[in-house]
């Protein structure tokens, strides 16, 4: 069986090329590079992976809570409670350290994959991580509207392993609105 991480960044993949051919249907734009876009992807998709692994071990969402049970001895049943605080701490650095980065890596990304030459992608990199290029506020902008939410019911009822395919699927559309913004 293929590893969790193989499987989402598969999915993921799968989901981009979707979200790029509706995309290049809406437009009358040039279509964006696909090549480049699915490249990003397959490379992106496992640091995201393991980033929603590390928060999640950090601060996780669910703890155990011991029930006393009268069960002729046999001992306690255990529940998992939401951490209110730990869900609000994981969406806190998702939708800040996590979009930044996310943000800048897919500008300065898709700029490489295409042939830019990497000291130009980089500085377009830090001046995004910084909020100096005027194309960072726009994405964030625009993610602000949809991820937070998307982003508290994953952590709230999507098992960790699954939270990239959960992602993915919100992405569809997320993606199509990427490569619109692409083509500009």
């Amino acid at each position: 069986m293929a590893s969790p991480i193989l499987v989402a960044t598969l999915q993921s993949t799968f989901l981009t090329f979707c979200s790029l051919l509706i995309a290049r249907f809406l437009t009358s734009s040039p279509p964006p590079d696909i090549v480049s876009l699915l490249l990003y992807t397959l490379l992106s998709t496992p640091p995201n992976f393991l980033w929603q692994q590390f928060i999640e071990s950090k601060f996780p969402g669910y703890l155990p809570k011991k029930i006393e049970v009268d069960d002729g001895g046999k001992g306690v049943e255990v529940e998992k409670k939401l951490n209110w605080k730990n869900t609000f701490v994981k969406m806190g650095l998702d939708q800040s350290i996590g979009a930044i980065v996310n943000v800048s890596a897919y500008i300065g990304g898709t700029r490489a994959l295409r042939g830019v030459p990497l000291g130009e992608c980089w500085q377009v990199m830090l001046e995004n991580a910084n909020c100096e290029n005027q194309q960072t506020w726009p994405v964030m902008k625009a993610g602000y509207k949809l991820w937070p939410a998307v982003n508290l019911i994953q952590h709230m009822f999507i098992p960790v392993e699954k939270k990239t395919v959960v992602g993915s699927l919100v992405g569809l559309g997320w993606g199509v609105y990427l490569a619109l913004f692409a083509a500009q």
